[in-house]
């Protein structure tokens, strides 16, 4: 049912080879260096290696329960990946050209060795994925599954093509949206998926203003509108064109579709249903995109990203160039202006704290809100239901029996949705607001950097591709739930010494109590584990985000110092490290120039 692809040619002289020689350039500049960059030497290697490797990493992205695995499973035409009702995807997963279908799971200890697996009619793909994928095998990724890579043999891989599978944004499931977010800088491009149910939301509309950033070329599929009819789908069209065009700077193509119907399609081998459920239209979009233009944003995405390292690289030697060649007194002066700066750095930095700080209190509050409304809806869900069998049962071994009964049953019905729902708004309004820490933290960190580079009169361009991470963590829910222990054996000790009318006044007062006490402990349970999932969550992110920036600090502050004592230390040595820091930098300036210029 695919269309025929065009045999995939790629070659020394094709368009990456200008790329690969800048990126041998970079490295052979770095070797003159020594031991000092490191860092940026793992990452242009890094950048090499997909260069080398020639893959076109296609990243389908998007909002939890969008369809994203079924939509690959239509790419690919068969029930491959593990579809749910609930979320499912937590690992990234790589599907690769391959001569037959084989998976392998890579795990986060490099020292564990990979598990490879190759299905047969004993156990599915589906079923051995499901064990370290899905949040149902492997919950809040206690395996420490790193990334998973399949070998599939499909046309649509051929071409040099790696789909990947990621984990949906906004979904109350541990790493999904933090994977969501850090995958985007391994991504060429974008299927980015929604659907009408609901609309596009918020947390969508900032994660594409990520993948805009990142990426050069994204497609965006509107999916399920199966389940609307021709009006509803014209006007969830017209809705996410609306939504799109602010972020995509003009009127986006979308294409709608019907995943699941596309699926079946593929399997039944009906192409008038492949047709109709749109699949068919996304199959020819990314036939044509591979033949016509792959090449092209393969380059422009690697172009970035290896701009921004030489740029990153070419600004440090700048700074520990000129620091070394100003005489020590003027060094000294300059020293002594950047640590004049950091007071005010410092106040921006505690600036940003107090409104996390005051982030944190606003969505505590929000959650006390919360578990009020939970308590009140347990009252009348369930208390109300223990007040009608006061009034109705006059036995009191039955009424106590009943009671037991009703709270056993009602309690773990009501509290583990009510558990998921809050849960849920929590955890998204919490990404919302450490998003825009995140902005602020990133913006004084660009701060720090332009202030060494206006000292030492360095020219300074912002990065063009910013690097995207997010880590708020859902915590682990306790599934033992309070249920009562009331004991209906003091009803028949009781029965022989009072009155049936006493017996039946203090057993309703007893089951009252211990109802109200049960459910309070329950909505307890509830803030408890939330708010311990805030506070951590809050702390770590506000630790993890300053040690960026007091590590940018100490990096700018110690290339001056060095400089310093270089100048104390012999005249010779100092000019062989000038002229190799001289050269090094004149040669990164080629480069950048050439990289902004390189046109694939």
């Amino acid at each position: 049912m695919l269309e025929s692809l065009p045999e995939n040619r790629t070659g020394a002289d094709g368009p990456d080879a200008g790329l690969a020689d800048l990126l041998n350039r970079a490295l052979t500049c770095l070797d003159s260096l020594g031991d000092d960059y490191t860092d940026y030497r793992a990452g242009l290697e890094e950048l090499q290696q997909r260069l080398s490797s020639g893959r076109f990493r296609l990243a389908v992205l998007g909002q939890f329960k969008r369809g994203k695995s079924t939509l690959l499973n239509a790419l690919l035409g068969e029930n491959l990946l593990p579809t749910d009702i609930l979320p499912v995807t937590a690992i990234p997963t790589y599907i690769l050209p391959g001569e037959r279908l084989e998976a392998e799971v890579f795990f986060e200890a490099e020292e564990r060795s990979p598990i490879r697996f190759v299905p047969s009619a004993e156990r599915s793909l589906a079923d051995f994925l499901g064990e370290y994928v899905t949040e149902a095998g492997n919950p809040n990724n206690r395996l420490q599954v790193d990334r998973v890579e399949i070998n599939h043999p499909a046309p649509l891989l051929q071409q040099g093509v790696v789909l990947i599978d990621t984990p949906g944004i906004g979904s109350t499931h541990r790493h999904n949206t933090e994977v969501a977010y850090r995958i985007l800088p391994q991504c060429d491009a974008a299927l980015f998926l929604v659907s009408p149910d609901p609309p596009i939301t918020e947390a969508e509309l900032e994660y594409l203003m990520d993948i805009h950033q990142s990426l050069p070329r994204t497609f965006f599929l509107l999916n399920k509108v199966d389940f609307l009819d021709e009006q509803e789908r014209l006007a969830s069209l017209q809705f996410l064109s609306e939504q799109l065009c602010p972020i995509c700077q003009g009127v986006p193509q979308i294409l709608d579709i019907s995943a699941r119907k596309g699926l079946k399609a593929r399997l039944d081998e009906d192409p008038e249903g492949w047709k109709k459920s749109g699949m068919r239209r996304v199959e020819k979009s990314l036939v044509e995109f591979f033949a016509h233009e792959k090449k092209q944003v393969f380059c422009e995405s690697l172009q970035r990203r290896v701009h921004d390292q030489l740029n990153n690289l070419h600004l440090q030697l700048q700074l520990s160039l000129s620091a070394l060649l100003l005489p020590e007194t003027e060094l000294k002066e300059k020293i002594a202006q950047f640590r004049q700066s950091l007071p005010a750095i410092e106040r921006e930095k505690q600036a940003a704290e107090d409104i996390l700080s005051g982030d944190h209190d606003r969505i505590v509050t929000r959650l006390n809100e919360e578990v009020a409304q939970i308590r009140a809806r347990a009252r009348e869900a369930i208390l109300a239901r223990l007040e009608s069998q006061f009034l109705t049962l006059a036995d009191t071994e039955e009424l106590e029996r009943v009671c037991r009964d009703i709270l056993k049953d009602e309690i773990p019905v009501f509290f583990a949705p009510e558990m998921r729902k809050v849960g849920q708004i929590i955890q998204q309004e919490a990404i919302q607001l450490l998003t825009l820490h995140q902005r602020r933290c990133d913006e004084l960190i660009e701060k720090v950097r332009q202030l060494a580079a206006e000292l030492f009169a360095i020219p300074y361009q912002a990065p063009a591709a910013r690097q995207s991470y997010l880590s708020y963590e859902t915590p682990s829910w306790s599934s033992q739930l309070f249920i009562s222990d009331m004991d209906p054996l003091g009803q028949k000790l009781s029965r022989k010494f009072l009155t049936r009318k006493y017996r039946h006044r203090k057993t309703v007062k007893r089951l009252r109590e211990e109802g109200t006490r049960l459910l309070g402990l329950n909505v307890e349970q509830i803030s408890w584990t939330l708010r311990r999932g805030i506070d951590e969550s809050f702390r770590k992110y506000q630790a993890q985000l300053g040690e960026q920036l007091d590590k940018t600090i100490r990096a700018t502050r110690e290339a001056m110092e060095i400089a310093l004592n270089k100048n104390e230390s012999l005249a010779s040595i100092n000019a062989a490290r000038e002229i190799r820091l001289g050269k090094a930098i004149k040669t990164l300036g080629e480069l950048l120039l050439a990289v902004r210029k390189e046109s694939c």
